[in-house]
C-alpha cells in the first residue's frame, strides 16, 4: 500500500480464500487497481464468485478460464487500456534548468536510463550553491524516528554509497563530527541517544576525548560521529556528472520566461528559445522567478558565505567538524569553512563582516584553534541556498490550473550534497514511470503543494 509501482502482471497465489482471508479482503484487492497500467493482466487459481466480483468492481475485465490439472476453473483478467491513463514513457526527452548538483544528478541518472537530457543554465555547471570548493555530507537526525528522519537517513546512506560508488575522485569519506557545541544541541542529542538505537557503522555517540583524537585537533565538546560521512568537491561532481553521451549542456543561456504550450513549455532567453514537452526546475533560488505563480511558492533565498582557510596558517582538523559552522580536512593547501546564514542580505560580494563572524563563531566552537589569517586577508565564496518555509526539499510534479505540469527539483537548502542523490533517483523513477526508489509515505513529504501559500 506504501510502495508507489505499476504492475504489468500480478499471479494471485496464495490459499484459497476460506483459509487466507486477509490476502483476500476487498482492500487488498482494490489496491490492484492502484498498481496497474492500461493492459494489466491477472490470473489466479481460484474462480470464487465474490474474488471475481471484486475485481470487476475495481475495473478489471474478468472472465473463468480452464483451470490447471485437477481444477476446473480458474480466473483470469485484464484492466481495459481505457481505465487508466497511459504511462509515462520509458526513456523520456527531458530539459533541466539548473546545472547544480540536483541537476546534474538527475540528468545523469535519466541519461543511464536511455533518455536524452538537455542542460539549460544562465552560466555553466557549479555555478550557484553547488560550485563550492568543499561541501560536508551530513544531517541532523531528529529525536523521534518519523518520516522526516527516515527519510534524511535514507538519504544520507544512499548519497554515501552513490558517490564512493560513481565519483571517488571527487568524493573524501574521512567521516564527520556532529558536535554538541552549546547546552541545547547537547541536551538535544542526549535524548536521541537515549531514544535511538543506529548500527555503529552509521553513527554512535563519541566524547571530546574521542572527538579530538578522531579530528587530531582539540575538540572541546563531543557529538555524533558519522564515521561513512566526509566532504565533496562538488563543482568537480557536476562536471563529471554531465559527461554522458545522451546528456547535451546549453550554457549562457539565462531563461527569462517559461511560457505554456499545448503540449509542453517554450523556454524564452535572449540567448533564443527552447521547447520542450518535459521541464524540470533545478534552479536553486531562482526557481519562483521561472515558475508562472512562483509569487505563491513559499521558497526563500538565504545568503551563504564560506571562508578559505589557508592549511598553512592554521591546525586543521582532519575530519568533518559541524556545529555551528562546519570545518573541512584541508586539500590543496586551503579548508571551507562556514557558512553564514544571512536570512535577508542580498549582497553577492564578499564580505569582510561575513568572515569576521565565521572566523568568530569557528573560534568559540574550537577555541584551541590555532588560526593566523585577519578576516580582510581571506578568500571565499557567496552563494545563495534556496529552502522552503519547512526546511524540507521539494521533489515532484506541480499541477498549475490549465497549464501542463512542471517538475520541482528545488529547496535542498544546507543538505542538498546529502538529499540530492536519493531525490535525483526518484524523480528519474517518476519521470521513466519505473518502481520508485520512495514509498508514499515519504515521496509525499516532498509534494510542492504544502510550499504554496494559503489562500485568504
Amino acid at each position: 500500500q506504501d510502495m508507489p509501482f505499476p504492475a504489468d502482471a500480478w499471479f494471485l497465489d496464495g490459499f484459497a480464500p476460506a483459509l487466507n482471508p486477509e490476502m483476500w479482503l476487498d482492500q487488498a484487492l482494490g489496491q490492484l487497481r492502484r498498481h496497474s497500467r492500461p493492459g494489466t493482466t491477472l490470473a489466479t487459481f481460484t474462480a470464487v464468485g465474490r474474488i471475481r466480483r471484486t475485481l470487476a468492481e475495481h475495473g478489471f475485465a474478468m472472465k473463468k478460464v480452464p483451470g490447471f490439472g485437477p481444477k476446473r476453473d480458474m480466473l483470469a483478467g485484464e484492466l481495459p487500456p481505457e481505465s487508466t491513463p497511459a504511462k509515462p514513457a520509458s526513456s523520456p526527452q527531458v530539459t533541466i534548468i539548473g546545472a547544480g548538483i540536483a541537476g546534474c544528478l538527475l540528468a545523469r541518472n535519466l541519461a543511464e536510463r536511455g533518455s536524452k537530457v538537455t542542460i539549460v543554465d544562465q552560466s555553466g555547471t557549479g555555478a550557484g550553491a553547488s560550485g563550492n570548493r568543499q561541501g560536508a555530507l551530513y544531517i541532523k537526525p531528529g529525536i523521534e524516528y518519523n518520516h522526516q528522519t527516515r527519510l534524511a537517513i535514507s538519504a544520507l546512506l544512499f548519497s554515501q554509497h552513490y558517490y564512493s560508488n560513481t565519483t571517488p575522485d571527487q568524493w573524501h569519506p574521512t567521516g564527520l563530527v556532529l558536535l554538541a557545541s552549546d547546552a541545547s544541541e547537547a541536551d538535544r542529542q542526549r535524548r536521541f541517544i537515549l531514544r535511538n538505537h543506529y548500527p555503529e557503522e552509521v553513527l554512535r555517540p563519541v566524547s571530546a576525548a574521542e572527538a579530538s583524537e578522531l579530528a587530531a585537533v582539540p575538540v572541546p565538546d563531543g557529538g555524533l560521529w558519522f564515521p561513512g560521512s566526509g566532504w565533496l568537491q562538488p563543482g568537480g561532481l557536476c562536471a563529471e556528472l554531465i559527461r554522458h553521451t545522451r546528456i547535451s549542456c546549453h550554457f549562457d543561456f539565462p531563461v527569462r520566461e517559461l511560457k505554456p504550450e499545448a503540449d509542453g513549455w517554450k523556454l524564452i532567453s535572449d540567448a533564443g528559445v527552447m521547447v520542450t514537452s518535459n521541464l524540470v526546475l533545478c534552479a536553486g533560488h531562482l526557481t519562483p522567478q521561472l515558475m508562472p505563480d512562483g509569487e505563491f511558492y513559499r521558497f526563500r533565498a538565504i545568503r551563504g558565505q564560506v571562508s578559505y582557510l589557508r592549511s598553512a596558517d592554521a591546525s586543521l582538523p582532519q575530519v568533518v567538524l559541524c556545529g555551528h559552522r562546519y570545518i573541512n580536512p584541508p586539500h590543496g593547501g586551503l579548508s571551507v569553512t562556514g557558512a553564514t546564514f544571512d536570512l535577508k542580505d542580498t549582497n553577492p560580494d564578499l564580505s569582510n563582516d561575513s568572515h569576521r563572524e565565521n572566523m568568530s563563531v569557528l573560534k568559540d566552537m574550537l577555541p584551541d584553534l590555532e588560526i593566523k589569517n585577519e578576516p580582510q586577508l581571506l578568500d571565499g565564496r557567496v552563494c545563495f541556498r534556496c529552502t522552503t518555509h519547512d526546511y524540507q526539499p521539494v521533489a515532484g510534479v506541480v499541477q498549475q490550473g490549465e497549464q501542463p505540469a512542471l517538475t520541482l527539483f528545488t529547496g535542498l537548502g544546507s543538505k542538498g550534497l546529502s538529499y540530492a542523490p536519493l531525490l535525483a533517483e526518484f524523480l528519474a523513477d517518476r519521470l521513466s514511470g519505473q518502481p520508485e526508489a520512495l514509498p508514499l509515505s515519504l515521496s509525499e513529504r516532498l509534494n510542492s503543494q504544502r510550499c504554496r501559500r494559503p489562500e485568504g
